[in-house]
């Protein structure tokens, strides 16, 4: 199929790449203007497509941001393994990030600071939240308080990552990064019970 790149006019693109390429300009534009400010056909002039293939591979906007949100706040296999270790694995995410990325990804923050305030981006982002880590932490957790302790945890990361990643707090950017990761491991031990 031909489609119509913004910067490189035609070109031959297979349905895996450019689903891809919408996913990335759907990425970018979610995290830079938020839900409410981003447009299907924006998007996809990004992705040097047409807004029609925005939806034929995403059926909306908001399927698109459902698939963008899932993307970028998947957290593999990271609940897996010892519960010994789990406020070590939690910590180690948050100071360094995916190890299956180069660097720490500011994305998944931004998509909920510049998205949130939008009622149906603030509902995925909850559903999507719940369904990937609150609940199979809670789970984890066990016990009649698991599903508060949860949300704490979920809470002392997003703080974490507000500060870390976004404000870039002086107080954790003297700080050496393996120091950050035994400091928050301690917070969320205590906080896991």
């Amino acid at each position: 199929m031909t489609e119509r790149s913004a910067a490189t006019g035609p070109r031959r693109r297979g349905s895996a790449a450019t689903r891809e390429a919408i996913l990335e300009a759907a990425t970018n534009r979610f995290a830079s203007h938020g839900y409410g400010g981003s447009g299907a056909r924006e998007i996809a002039a990004d992705a040097g497509v047409t807004a029609a293939l925005v939806n034929r591979y995403f059926g909306s906007k908001e399927g698109l941001f459902a698939e963008v949100i899932e993307r970028a706040f998947d957290s593999g296999d990271l609940l897996g393994g010892a519960r010994a270790d789990l406020a070590a694995r939690l910590a180690r995410r948050m100071v360094f990030g995916r190890e299956d990325t180069k660097d720490i990804s500011r994305t998944p923050m931004l998509l909920l600071l510049r998205s949130a305030t939008e009622p149906r981006a603030a509902e995925l982002l909850r559903a999507n939240l719940d369904r990937t880590f609150m609940r199979p932490l809670a789970k984890l957790l066990g016990g009649p308080d698991a599903e508060v302790r949860a949300g704490f945890v979920a809470a002392q990361l997003t703080g974490f990552a507000t500060l870390d990643q976004m404000i870039q707090s002086e107080a954790f950017t003297g700080i050496e990064r393996e120091d950050l990761v035994a400091h928050l491991t301690v917070v969320l031990d205590y906080l896991l019970g």
